[in-house]
C-alpha cells in the first residue's frame, strides 16, 4: 500500500532572478512550452521585468514577467521548452 505522501506530486519551483537583483523561488501552477503561470504572493515582480529563470536540472534562461495579478504571475521564456522537457515538468505541475 502507497501512503498519501508518497502519492502526493513533488512542487515543481522556478527559480527567478531579476536585473534589479531581486531573486525568488516560486511553486509553477501552470506551465507550457513558452513559459510558466507561479504562486507569487509576495514578489516584488514587475510587468516588463527582464529575469533569469532556472528550472530543475537546467541552465538558467532568459524570461520576461509578462503580467503580475492576485498572488499569481506570468513568465514567458526567451526560448521554448523542449517538448520531453516540458513533458516531465507538466507531469510535476500540481493539479
Amino acid at each position: 500500500m502507497v501512503s498519501l505522501a508518497a502519492q502526493e506530486k513533488a512542487v515543481l519551483r522556478i527559480k527567478c532572478r531579476s536585473r534589479r537583483g531581486m531573486s525568488a523561488d516560486l511553486e509553477v501552477l501552470d506551465i507550457s512550452i513558452g513559459g510558466a503561470m507561479v504562486a507569487a504572493q509576495g514578489w516584488t515582480g514587475r510587468q516588463g521585468d527582464r529575469m533569469l529563470v532556472t528550472l530543475p536540472g537546467l541552465s538558467a534562461q532568459p524570461a520576461e514577467l509578462i503580467w503580475i495579478e492576485d498572488g499569481r504571475a506570468g513568465i514567458v521564456f526567451e526560448q521554448p521548452l523542449h517538448e520531453t522537457i516540458f513533458d516531465k515538468f507538466n507531469g510535476m505541475v500540481a493539479r
